[in-house]
């Protein structure tokens, strides 16, 4: 049924937000049209891979996805 069965999503983590954290997120979600939890996942990964020096990789990796 899945390609690959190691790509497949579990709950991981869960984070605490102020009220204004929330609207901040709850804006963006309506301005993109993602799911709140696709763009969380987008911008924890971003941020990790910036951390570590590898944006560049992710960067390469939307534009594939967007073709």
């Amino acid at each position: 049924m899945y390609q690959d069965v190691k790509r497949i999503r579990t709950r991981y983590a869960a984070i605490n937000l102020d009220e204004q954290e929330r609207k901040l997120i709850d804006a963006l979600v309506e301005y993109t049209g993602e799911s709140k939890a696709t763009l969380l996942r987008q911008l924890v990964l971003k941020e990790a891979l910036e951390t570590l020096g590898a944006g560049d990789l992710y960067a390469s990796t939307l534009a594939q996805r967007a073709q």
